[in-house]
């Protein structure tokens, strides 16, 4: 399902202040709204590096967690921390709206060190926190957990992670941010201030590809390709024929597979 921008900014903020109402919170009344914050944004790899791709993602989006898993750790390893790629995740909240904004919370008030780090776990442990939400079962305990292991050791340093009203406003202008760049599902990638369309380059080959091209450089070559290569160049025979033989290979279609359009009731 997608979401007109007014619906999801006003969802999101409902949202963040569900999340202060669960800790007893009485919101802020400072007269700044939700989204008047700068976007505060926390990157990884160089910031001169060539090619900058920027995620909107949720880590209560299956779809996320399938790209996350499948290509996200590939990218840091091979581009990101050779210097090739500046990499930047901006939190576009999904449903349980409340649920996802509280995660982000905590992986902001862990700080910029940690930060990917929180995430790292919150995708991995998506599938379970959302059947807890499911059952009614303690999704709190399970979040405080999450904190505990980076650093957020105490449950009155969670709860106040959870009021923090300039945390709140870094979510909420990272989903102004995605709504004004026309984001309406996710994940959603742009490289290099381009929005990447279709669906192939949530499978890691397409994204290498793209990236290599963005970089100026050539795609390495496969086995198969080699192989093939090889089988197609004639042979000289030894009473000067010319005999070459032919290989046939089967290409695999990939299926596209939709994106999490958020938040969904």
């Amino acid at each position: 399902m997608k979401m007109n921008t007014l619906t999801r900014r006003t969802s999101i903020l409902a949202a963040s202040f569900l999340m202060m109402a669960a800790c007893g919170a009485s919101g802020d009344e400072s007269g700044e709204g939700p989204n008047s914050a700068a976007l505060q944004e926390i990157s990884l790899g160089e910031a001169d590096a060539p090619v900058t791709i920027v995620e909107y993602a949720s880590w209560t989006c299956p779809a996320c967690l399938q790209f996350h898993n499948d290509v996200v750790g590939n990218l840091k390893d091979e581009y990101v921390d050779t210097g090739k790629v500046r990499y930047v995740f901006r939190e576009f909240p999904t449903a349980p709206a409340n649920i996802s904004v509280a995660g982000f919370a905590i992986a902001r008030c862990a700080g910029e060190d940690r930060y990917y780090d929180v995430l790292d776990e919150l995708f991995s442990r998506q599938t379970a926190i959302l059947s807890l939400a499911r059952q009614g079962g303690q999704v709190k305990q399970a979040l405080q957990q999450i904190g505990a292991n980076h650093g957020i050791t105490d449950e009155a340093e969670f709860d106040a992670c959870l009021e923090n009203s300039d945390i709140r406003r870094a979510i909420s202008a990272s989903v102004a941010a995605g709504d004004d760049a026309g984001v309406n599902a996710t994940p959603t990638l742009f490289l290099n201030g381009e929005q990447l369309e279709g669906y192939e380059w949530r499978q890691w080959p397409a994204m290498q590809a793209m990236l290599d091209e963005a970089l100026g450089e050539d795609a390495p070559e496969t086995a198969t390709e080699a192989s093939m290569e090889e089988a197609e160049t004639p042979a000289m025979t030894d009473e000067g024929d010319m005999s070459g033989e032919s290989m046939n290979s089967d290409t695999e279609s990939m299926d596209e597979t939709e994106g999490e359009a958020a938040p969904q009731q």
